[in-house]
């Protein structure tokens, strides 16, 4: 802990009061902690005096550049959240298509259109296979036969 020296603390009244300068230096003398803390201090009152440090054209790029850096990553993050609601559109819509082949009895790579394909090699038109009746009725309702009437067994 500090200790300040007794005649600081309980000045003599018959002497004069000393100036504070005086008085930190004392203190200081007796305190390597204080006598940082004066360094310190000082320094800082002559920083506040000292003239603001002019702008000069390195610190206006930087600050121009700083700027378009904060500007690019918007858009960067613009971008992202766009690409990423695409992305699950197109597998949402690649869901779909391939539902709509299986009910139609079609390839659901290529609609036999690509002669590469891995699943029917180009012959994946639909009708090619065997369409998958549960999935048709939920994707166009009922079927219906040539005389117009439903394949769906009437209610009573």
């Amino acid at each position: 802990m500090l200790e300040l020296p007794r005649d600081l603390i309980q000045p003599d009244p018959s002497q004069p009061a000393g100036d504070p300068a005086s008085i930190m230096a004392q203190l200081a003398g007796s305190d390597p902690r204080l006598a940082m803390l004066m360094q310190l201090l000082q320094s800082g009152r002559a920083r506040e005096g000292a003239a603001p440090e002019p702008v000069d054209d390195r610190t206006e790029t930087i600050v121009d550049l700083s700027e378009r850096l904060e500007a690019a990553e918007a858009q960067i993050l613009r971008l992202k959240t766009s690409g990423r609601r695409l992305l699950e559109r197109a597998r949402a819509s690649e869901e779909r298509l391939s539902e709509l082949a299986a009910a139609l009895g079609a390839c659901g790579l290529c609609w036999g259109e690509d002669p590469g394909c891995p699943s029917c090699r180009g012959r994946g038109r639909p009708g090619m296979t065997r369409p998958d009746p549960d999935l048709r009725q939920q994707l166009f309702g009922p079927q219906r036969s040539r005389a117009g009437r439903s394949d769906e067994p009437a209610a009573h």
